[in-house]
């Protein structure tokens, strides 16, 4: 069983680390078998900003950080999406997961 913590990022996943907020706990055999739990948890994390009331909020599934990230903070990455009605451009927020051994 792992442990994935989930980083918010105030810009991108692999800068101002020192910045970055815990914003939730999953676990899960692999990245695979906690994704549904993950994206859920960015959901939420989106939809209880009071800034992003009344809009649509998604998050795309974790991907392996890539050689050209600056960080080896976290080993996945995750995109949260604010879709407001009333914008002609979504949000994009960014995330950072550590992986680690539950126990």
């Amino acid at each position: 069983m792992n442990k994935y913590m989930i980083f918010r990022a105030p810009k991108q996943a692999d800068r101002d680390l020192g910045k970055h907020e815990l914003v939730g706990v999953e676990y899960g055999e692999d990245i695979y078998d906690a994704t549904d739990a993950l994206i859920r948890a960015i959901c939420d994390d989106l939809s209880g900003n009071p800034e992003y009331s009344g809009s649509e909020v998604y998050a795309y599934a974790p991907e392996p950080m890539q050689s050209f990230h600056r960080t080896k903070r976290y080993q996945f990455y995750m995109t949260g999406v604010v879709s407001p009605s009333y914008a002609e451009k979504n949000t994009i927020v960014d995330y950072g997961i550590i992986e680690t051994a539950a126990g």
